[in-house]
């Protein structure tokens, strides 16, 4: 008899992190499964590119506990970053102005690596 084993990611579709989650989906993110060489689901990656300036904000969830978020301007500068906790990261990146707003941070921290994947 297989018993089944909750996946690591069921926590995405659970309160309190599918309120931030939604919200993401709602805002027409593009979001991608990445498994590994057994089949296994590895992370979940998303991207969205803001029509203002070539800002693009990313994602990358690998467990509850392991996540990151960047914005990046249109030359790949890092203009935001977090890490972390999935559900810290994904409130974050929710809360985060749209580049176009004011208080949107626009001040370069670094550069995004040449091929982050998100």
């Amino acid at each position: 008899m297989t018993i089944p084993v909750k996946s690591p990611f069921a926590f995405l579709w659970d309160e309190p992190a599918s309120e931030p989650f939604t919200t993401l989906l709602k805002r027409h993110w593009d979001f991608h499964p990445v498994f590994d060489t057994d089949g296994l689901l590895e992370k979940i990656t998303g991207a969205f590119a803001w029509d203002v300036d070539g800002f693009v904000d990313a994602l990358r969830i690998k467990s509850e506990t392991d996540a990151a978020a960047l914005r990046t301007d249109r030359a790949g500068g890092k203009v935001w970053e977090r890490e972390g906790d999935a559900l810290d990261v994904l409130h974050q990146l929710v809360d985060l102005p749209e580049p176009s707003d004011p208080q949107a941070p626009r001040l370069v921290i670094g550069s995004a690596p040449r091929l982050w994947t998100p």
